[in-house]
């Protein structure tokens, strides 16, 4: 899970940050093992800030630039077939994007546990909801309160078994970067 903020390698974070989301996007660029999550809700949420902002910041990393020119693919998707999950391989990178039934991922009730923002509150559902496919997710953001506020006692004693497969990460984060690195890039 990519929270918009761990997407954007500009703006008012420490430049080691700025750094590291570049980073990030030519590492996901060449995996073939990430699966990136979506909602109807989300993509929306992508298509107006995500692109917004990305329109200043030149030149993008691949990743970010291919999502930049995927977004309007994924909203036309959401707009014409709503309810469906969708299952989509990036033909570039060989990431695979899916887009979750909105009854999927409203299943999970995130209020009171430390986030106050709709869209933070929706990557996290999606998190939850994909759990249990998966025995490791990583909820990327470069938002400190995200990183710092989830009450994860809380999200534990409503959703122990998902709860424990989430890891909420900055893009930085060494242990996240050491996954990538043993899970995928070995695997290439």
């Amino acid at each position: 899970m990519l929270d918009v903020s761990a997407l954007i390698p500009c703006g008012d974070k420490p430049e080691e940050l700025k750094e590291a989301i570049r980073q990030l996007g030519y590492i996901l660029n060449n995996l073939d093992c990430v699966t990136i999550y979506f909602s109807a809700y989300l993509i929306k949420v992508y298509h107006s800030v995500f692109s917004r902002e990305l329109n200043y910041h030149h030149p993008l990393p691949p990743f970010q630039a291919s999502l930049l020119r995927l977004l309007p693919n994924l909203m036309k998707i959401i707009k014409t077939s709503r309810g469906f999950l969708f299952k989509i391989n990036q033909t570039e990178s060989g990431i695979k994007y899916h887009i979750l039934e909105t009854t999927r991922v409203k299943d999970y009730d995130v209020n009171d546990v430390g986030l106050t923002e709709e869209d933070d509150k929706e990557v996290l559902r999606i998190a939850l909801a994909v759990a249990p496919r998966h025995r490791k997710v990583f909820l990327v953001s470069a938002d400190r309160h995200f990183l710092e506020n989830v009450n994860r006692t809380e999200l534990s004693r409503r959703y122990r078994n998902e709860s424990q497969k989430i890891d909420i990460v900055a893009p930085n984060d060494p242990n996240f970067m050491e996954f990538l690195n043993r899970e995928c890039i070995s695997d290439n």
